[in-house]
């Protein structure tokens, strides 16, 4: 049996075999007890905060995913991150006495998944009479109807923190301008390359790109998750450093870049 290789996927079939070799083996170690630590985020250590001060003004904390948060598709890893964040807040809201609430996204697919999250966490704080159904909230299969459905209970209830992690589109900075308007403070990201100026300018703690998985690493307290993170961020570093070494080498005329050149062999 022989394996083929097609001219000019060389390169490409070696990147892909390092890259797999240095997650795999960050997993390993995360395995066997060696896990990799994480630098930490200040709008990680905020989420704490937020929620004191909600307990404090007697304001709900609204936290979600994001209004895009399928569980298939390119938004599943956004909105996996974006859960472990929702878990995390959810979990100083019940130790602490905030009251939560549950924004679901339009597509309700992963609306159990939110509901079994505020659930457990419930239960396993042992205050299950903390859980409440009614907070887990559904605006309809739209996106006007989303965040105009948010910006109504936020006006409604008021909101003294809202995190909004995961994926996400234009709708969240409604959502985020209703709690400013009320004073609260904001966390927010999205991975979507195309929102991050959003959140510059509407989050007083922003998470852009590549933070957002750092986030739900960090928030999810599993030493693999963690580990996983640092070897992709590895492989990014890596990708950087190949992008300026390859830069030089074509600005000196070697055969890099050209047609028939290095990386595309």
């Amino acid at each position: 049996m022989s394996i083929a290789v097609y001219p000019g996927k060389i390169s490409a079939l070696v990147f892909l075999i390092v890259a797999m070799a240095m997650v795999l083996y960050y997993l390993w170690s995360a395995l066997q007890g060696k896990p990799q630590p994480l630098r930490s985020l200040p709008a990680v250590d905020a989420i704490s905060d937020g929620v004191d001060r909600a307990v404090e003004e007697g304001k709900p904390v609204y936290v979600g995913a994001g209004d895009l948060a399928y569980l298939s598709g390119m938004y599943a890893p956004m909105t996996i991150n974006g859960m472990n964040i929702l878990r995390y807040t959810a979990r100083l809201c019940v130790q602490k006495g905030a009251r939560i609430m549950l924004p679901s996204p339009y597509n309700p697919e992963a609306m159990p998944l939110i509901d079994g999250i505020y659930r457990e966490v419930c239960v396993s704080e042992g205050k299950p009479e903390a859980y409440g159904r009614e907070n887990v909230r559904y605006y309809g299969n739209r996106e006007m109807s989303w965040y105009v459905g948010v910006i109504s209970d936020i006006l409604g209830t008021g909101c003294s923190l809202l995190v909004l992690v995961g994926a996400l589109s234009s709708a969240g900075i409604y959502a985020a301008g209703a709690a400013l308007d009320d004073g609260a403070m904001v966390i927010a990201g999205t991975p979507r390359y195309a929102h991050q100026a959003s959140w510059a300018a509407m989050a007083d703690y922003p998470l852009f790109c590549e933070d957002i998985y750092g986030a739900g690493a960090l928030c999810s307290g599993d030493p693999v998750v963690a580990s996983s993170q640092v070897g992709g961020d590895l492989v990014k570093l890596i990708m950087i450093g190949m992008t300026i070494v390859f830069a030089i080498l074509a600005i000196a005329g070697l055969p890099v870049a050209t047609k028939g050149g290095w990386l595309f062999q």
